[in-house]
């Protein structure tokens, strides 16, 4: 490439070669270091290219090897000058070509952001923002040191920066933290654990907490699991106070999950026609040209498009966008649908849910679907058995706290009778 640009620039010939000895001359040339390329012989001769400068310096060798050379053509920039050395017009319009492209190189076209995952580029670009650091901007007036310190110092989770510019491009690589940058605040308000659904407790592990059910019991949405007031006793059994703490416990329950899906009797397809169409958007700041034929017929058309950025050797960018269209043509129908359509339409239906439970790492224990004629289509009626964690936090407040304060006063449990186990805040594993 780095050759081909030398040549262009200093001129260069296409030769035929014939004569006497001409393999003579060609070992000439190479004892002179004389250059020539794309050798081949040809209708009794031998053709090559060579520079401007070195077809002055072959004369004698010419003479010496008594060979004829003949030009064909002229390539490169000197003899393009001169075949346009009259056309003013299109010496300037090459003019204002370089040099908008050197006012283009005067600004930042592209921000490109690598290594961050925690933050988005999203993010990143709109404090960058609010540096004034935009597309657009001139480049002359961006520290890189100091962009680098004040990321550092606005996201302490990136441990490493790295800012520089290439061509008319912004490129920022970061390093994040593995590690979190805080600990976490650990949560120690007292609650209760209530129960999100109704459902049958199978098995249950209270690691604080005063269990309220045990396993085999039924519960429904709301009720107590397990409380986060644990009784305090004396010496004498006597209920000195209640130690409030943070309900913890893992409690596991069948429950009914149900669902239902509507499927109507006429369904609708699309299919192709096979016309289809390309075009071309060029975009220019708020300006867009589009080069593509108008819609034909009334079917609806498919629009998909690519778009690109303009850049002129890597790194060098453009603010023009380019956007390759293509569109298709379709067309819809209603149809019936088939016995065997509608059984797979159900099976992927159930096949769907159960897959959306399985991620929530729920145990399916049973399940059944089935199909009911409704008056506008069919119903997918789908039933689910499984177990689950059911227990929900719920925070002892104040008013919650002084009720059930009243209610254990004077209930014959904490009052009249007396338990013959002491009850104190720690572990306890029912099931």
């Amino acid at each position: 490439m780095k050759d081909a640009l030398k040549h262009y620039f200093e001129g260069y010939l296409c030769i035929r070669l014939k004569g006497f000895s001409p393999e003579r001359f060609l070992n000439l040339c190479m004892a002179k270091q004389i250059v020539i390329w794309d050798l081949k012989y040809q209708d009794g001769g031998y053709q090559f290219f060579i520079r401007v400068k070195d077809y002055r310096r072959v004369r004698p060798l010419v003479r010496k090897a008594q060979v004829r050379l003949r030009i064909l053509g002229r390539y490169g920039l000197p003899f393009f000058l001169y075949q346009n050395r009259k056309r003013k017009l299109y010496a300037v319009g090459i003019l204002s070509f370089f040099f908008v492209l050197f006012l283009m190189s005067q600004f930042i076209w592209d921000i490109n952001i690598e290594g961050n995952y925690h933050f988005t580029d999203d993010v990143l670009l709109h404090y960058l923002d609010s540096q004034d650091i935009r597309y657009g901007r001139r480049k002359a007036g961006i520290d890189c040191d100091r962009l680098e310190e004040s990321i550092r110092s606005q996201y302490p989770e990136i441990i490493w920066v790295s800012a520089r510019i290439s061509g008319t491009r912004l490129m920022i690589k970061v390093k994040e933290n593995e590690v979190m940058g805080t600990i976490p605040v650990k949560e120690d308000a007292p609650r209760d654990l209530v129960a999100k659904k109704p459902g049958k407790i199978t098995r249950m592990v209270v690691r604080r907490g005063k269990a309220q059910v045990a396993p085999g019991d039924t519960v429904e949405a709301g009720d107590v699991l397990v409380r986060g007031a644990v009784p305090i006793y004396n010496d004498a059994e006597e209920l000195v106070r209640e130690q409030l703490v943070r309900a913890d416990a893992d409690i596991y329950a069948i429950t009914r999950e149900d669902y239902e899906e509507s499927i109507p009797f006429l369904a609708i397809k699309r299919a192709d026609t096979g016309k289809s169409r390309q075009g071309l958007r060029l975009r220019l700041g708020g300006l867009s040209f589009l080069w593509m034929l108008p819609a034909w017929g009334e079917n609806p058309w498919e629009i998909t498009a690519k778009s690109s950025q303009v850049t002129v050797m890597g790194d060098f960018y453009l603010p023009v966008w380019m956007d390759q269209i293509w569109a298709r043509e379709y067309q819809t129908y209603e149809y019936f649908l088939t016995n065997d359509q509608l059984e797979q339409e159900k099976q992927r239906i159930h096949q769907k849910k159960i897959g959306d439970l399985t991620e929530k790492g729920v145990q399916i224990l049973e399940n059944s679907v089935k199909i009911v004629k409704e008056g506008s289509g069919w119903q997918i009626q789908g039933t689910f058995l499984v177990e689950e964690l059911i227990e929900a936090g719920k925070e002892i407040t104040p008013e919650l706290l002084e009720g059930e304060t009243g209610d254990a006063t004077g209930s014959s449990d904490l009052s009249g009778n007396q338990t013959n186990t002491t009850m104190t805040e720690g572990e306890q594993t029912a099931g």
